[in-house]
């Protein structure tokens, strides 16, 4: 199974995401992350985390995006892929949203992410166009403001949308998960029980149901 956190802007949290549901899903089933990240974040962090002597994710880097879809042609239910795509468009990525069994964008509250979902939604529909069917992603409110309630016409676009699908959890502004990343672990790891970590939990939930992952 391949997941993937895909955006073509960055900032979003993409990373943080990735990282703490690989954590999470570790614990059942075997998995591995895929960085397609420039700089390299969970890279660095899975070192971090391997100095703090915890188990370390399985870490995976491609030279071309041909790589990665040989390596998505042999995908495996037995094994979880979660990929971490850059925060730009560019063929490794549009690979990873091709090949994926689940698709989640990250996005905040702040107005500039509806005109960057807009420009996602377009590399979406020119996709679908190629694989001739609808490719759609979940989207996920992350690094939500605590006392933010209402998402107005985020929320109108999104659901309007036949390549959107909304997530029910939120992540809200939770200085932990910065902090927790840091460190080499994930929300859980850091301060069970916290609010980030509930947040994550009922997140890590819907997507074990989505994908069917006992």
């Amino acid at each position: 199974m391949i997941l993937t956190l895909s955006h073509q802007k960055g900032g979003v949290g993409k990373s943080t995401v990735a990282w703490n549901l690989a954590v999470s899903f570790s614990k059942i089933i075997p998995t591995r992350i895929v960085d397609l990240d420039t700089q390299r974040s969970l890279t660095v962090t899975n070192a971090l985390r391997i100095e703090q002597g915890m188990e370390p994710i399985e870490m995976l880097h491609f030279n071309t995006a041909e790589e990665l879809a040989q390596y998505a042609a042999e995908d495996s239910d037995d094994v979880l892929t979660i990929i971490d795509s850059g925060g730009f468009d560019s063929a490794f990525n549009r690979v990873a949203i091709i090949a994926s069994d689940l698709l989640i964008t990250p996005v905040s509250d702040k107005p500039f992410d509806l005109m960057g979902l807009q420009k996602y939604e377009e590399i979406l529909k020119s996709l679908s166009e190629i694989q001739g069917e609808t490719i759609k992603t979940h989207v996920l409110f992350n690094n939500i403001n605590p006392s933010m309630k209402r998402f107005g016409e985020l929320v109108e676009f999104i659901c309007g949308s036949e390549h959107f699908e909304l997530l029910v959890p939120v992540l809200r502004q939770r200085v932990d998960m910065a902090h927790s990343v840091g460190e080499g672990k994930s929300i859980k790891e850091y301060r069970i029980f916290s609010r980030a970590d509930q947040e994550m939990d009922e997140l890590f939930d819907e997507i074990k149901g989505i994908l069917n992952i006992q």
